[in-house]
Parts: structure tokens; sequence; C-alpha cells
């Protein structure tokens, strides 16, 4: 059994109910940062056109995680979102520092 690291650029006001979905899927934890960049909806009020969202980084079992990318897209269409992406990646080993050990795939 794998494991799969899902990112997700949201826009910086649906951060908590982005949150509560992935609570709801039943994801362990994540991680948040603030990032700023531009693509197919660039801030045309300012000068650069970059644009403030949120960027936010799970790790799920292979097993689980088509089920969550399902229900994120399904929060995005609910939702409206204006912009963002999702991007799923194998992951080769992640490992716990508190303890050195692998993390099983079985506690994500």
């Amino acid at each position: 059994m794998g494991i799969k690291r899902i990112t997700a650029i949201v826009p910086e006001d649906l951060i908590e109910s982005f949150e509560r979905c992935l609570r709801k899927c039943g994801v362990p934890g994540m991680t948040i940062d603030k990032v700023r960049g531009y693509g197919e909806h660039a801030n045309y009020f300012s000068s650069d056109l970059l644009k403030s969202n949120i960027r936010v980084v799970v790790y799920v079992s292979d097993e689980r995680a088509f089920a969550v990318v399902e229900e994120l897209k399904a929060f995005a269409l609910d939702e409206h979102t204006p912009s963002g992406i999702l991007a799923v990646e194998a992951i080769e080993r992640l490992i716990d520092l508190n303890s050195g050990q692998d993390v099983p795939a079985t506690r994500l």
C-alpha cells in the first residue's frame, strides 16, 4: 500500500469550508501556506497580476486518494470556486520525525 500527496491551491476565503470538507473525508491532518501567483485567473487590479491563495497539502493512503479527490472536486463545484487547482502525487516514503519511523499508509 502506498501514499499519495494531494496539493490544492484554493482562494483564501474558502479555507475554512475546505478544511471542513477535508475533516468530513477523514483526512488526519493538513498543512497550509499562503501563496501568491497567477495563472488562468490573474488579479488584473494588481500591477504584477499576482493573486493571494492558500496551498493545502495532505497525505492519504492510495486506497483513500480517489475518494478524497472526488469529494474535493464536488466541494469546488458546490462552492462555485472561482479558481484553484488540485494535484495528486505518489510519495516514495513518509517519515515521522518524532520517532524516525516510516509512517504506514494504514495510518493515513
